[in-house]
């Protein structure tokens, strides 16, 4: 086969595998909210009296998906890019994403941690929301009270600005 019709065909391959499939679920920005009870594990203190919120710009490239997630716990912000796919056959989604040596409040203390992961399972429930399970890991080599996990269920919103209440420090 001649160089010309091979390219040809490598490009037309490589664009219909990109296109995936239509999801029902609205790019924005969307609010994350919880209650007390939805809270499934805190050992950073992070979920106490409100103290904890997120918001993120949810994007999707067929049956891919990017989250730009920014927690606010007090006074800091944490941004983090999450990555990850729809599962086969559902609206169901995942995505993953970690942060290297920031700085953030756990548990009455301001820690300097190794590392933060965040992984995130979603159902989208309407065009616009979805819920599903946060799971937050902070790691440091000190002091103990550092390493801690939070997981909670939580809803997600489509917010319009100026109607998206956070983050106001970032």
């Amino acid at each position: 086969m001649p160089a010309r019709p091979r390219l040809a065909a490598a490009v037309l391959l490589a664009a219909g595998s990109a296109c995936g499939r239509v999801h029902d679920l609205d790019e924005g920005i969307y609010s994350f909210s919880s209650t007390t009870a939805d809270v499934l594990r805190d050992d950073c203190g992070l979920a106490q009296a409100g103290a904890f919120a997120v918001q993120t710009q949810f994007e999707s490239f067929g049956d891919f998906v990017r989250l730009s997630y920014v927690q606010e716990a007090g006074s800091t912000c944490l941004p983090i890019l999450l990555v990850g796919y729809y599962q086969l056959d559902t609206q169901d989604f995942y995505a993953d994403g970690t942060a290297s040596n920031p700085i953030v409040p756990a548990n009455s203390s301001v820690c300097q941690l190794s590392f933060v992961s965040v992984h995130l399972t979603a159902a989208t429930t309407t065009a616009s929301s979805f819920d599903g399970v946060l799971k937050i890991s902070y790691v440091a080599s000190s002091p103990v009270n550092c390493n801690c996990q939070l997981w909670l269920k939580y809803n997600a919103t489509l917010c319009v600005p100026p109607a998206c209440p956070l983050p106001q420090q970032c």
